[in-house]
C-alpha cells in the first residue's frame, strides 16, 4: 500500500465509517451526512440515554502524525474523534474528546502550531482519550 497514493477523501470517509460502524455496535443511532453538514461528519443518538451528538472526524492513515484542526472549528457541543486507520488487517485507533476538552486548554493539544495557518493537533496530548467512548452518554 505504501506505492499507491491514496487520495485523502477516501481517508476522510474510511474514518467516518469506522466511527459509525464502532457507534452502532455500542447501541446508537448514527447518520453520516457525507459532506452535507458543514463540519460535521456524523449525527449520533445514543438508544439508552437518547443524547444526541454532533462528530467531526479526523482521519489520518497511520501514526503518529498530526491532524489538521482550525481552532476557529471548535465548538463546545461538538465531539471530536480522531482516528488513525493503521495498516490493512489492523483494527483503527480511535481517540474521542469534547469540544469543551479542547477548547479548555488548546495550548496543550495545538503546542506551536495555535495561531499559525495550519493548526494541527499533535499525537501525544490525544492518548489519554484512546476509546473514550463513554463520552458519548
Amino acid at each position: 500500500m505504501d506505492n499507491i497514493k491514496v487520495e485523502h477523501q477516501l481517508t476522510g470517509i474510511s474514518g467516518e465509517f469506522f466511527v459509525a460502524a464502532e457507534l452502532a455496535k455500542r447501541n446508537f443511532q448514527v447518520a453520516l451526512t457525507l459532506g452535507n453538514a458543514k463540519g460535521i461528519d456524523l449525527f449520533a443518538t445514543n438508544q439508552t440515554t437518547e443524547n444526541t451528538f454532533e462528530i467531526e472526524v479526523k482521519t489520518l492513515r497511520k501514526k503518529p502524525n498530526c491532524f489538521t484542526l482550525n481552532t476557529k472549528r471548535l465548538n463546545h457541543k461538538k465531539i471530536f474523534i480522531f482516528v488513525y486507520l493503521n495498516e490493512e488487517g489492523t483494527q483503527p485507533d480511535f481517540y474521542i474528546l469534547k469540544g469543551d476538552e479542547i477548547l479548555a486548554d488548546p495550548k496543550f493539544y495545538y503546542g506551536s502550531s495555535l495561531d499559525t495557518e495550519r493548526e494541527t493537533v499533535n499525537h501525544g496530548p490525544l492518548q489519554k482519550h484512546k476509546d473514550c467512548w463513554d463520552k458519548l452518554n
